[in-house]
C-alpha cells in the first residue's frame, strides 16, 4: 500500500491509499497519517477508492487512527471504500464506528457541518 497526499483542501487534508493495508504496511499509514496531524491537519480524510484488499492489521490500524487522532483533537474520516473492503466493514461492525463516506466530496462536506 502506497499513501499519497493529494490535496489539502480548505485544511482538510486528503490522503490516497493504494492497494491494501496490512501487517506490512499498517504502520507505515499511522505513520503517514499522524504525521499530517502532528504537522497541524487535523482533519484527515483517508481516500480508499484504489484500496482493493484490507487483512484484519488493516481494520485494527483503521480503528487505530480513528482512536489516536481524536485524542489529539483531531478528526479522520474514512471515503471510498469498494466492494470487498466494504463487506468487510460491515461484516465488523467498523463501519458503525469510522466515519465513513461513499466519496472525498462527501467526507470533505461533514467536515463542514
Amino acid at each position: 500500500m502506497q499513501l499519497f497526499h493529494e490535496e489539502t483542501d480548505d485544511g482538510i487534508r486528503v490522503l490516497r491509499a493504494d492497494g491494501g493495508i496490512n501487517g506490512q504496511n499498517a504502520s507505515q499509514l499511522i505513520k503517514d497519517v499522524l504525521e499530517a496531524v502532528e504537522s497541524g491537519s487535523d482533519r484527515v480524510i483517508v481516500d480508499c477508492q484504489d484500496l482493493d484488499i484490507i487483512s484484519s492489521s488493516g481494520l485494527s490500524t483503521l480503528l487505530t487512527l480513528h482512536t489516536r487522532i481524536r485524542t489529539r483533537g483531531g478528526n479522520v474520516k474514512v471515503a471510498g471504500i469498494r466492494h470487498a473492503v466494504a463487506q468487510v466493514l460491515r461484516l465488523t461492525r467498523l463501519d458503525v464506528v469510522l466515519e465513513v463516506y461513499p466519496d472525498v466530496n462527501r467526507a470533505k462536506l461533514a467536515f463542514r457541518d
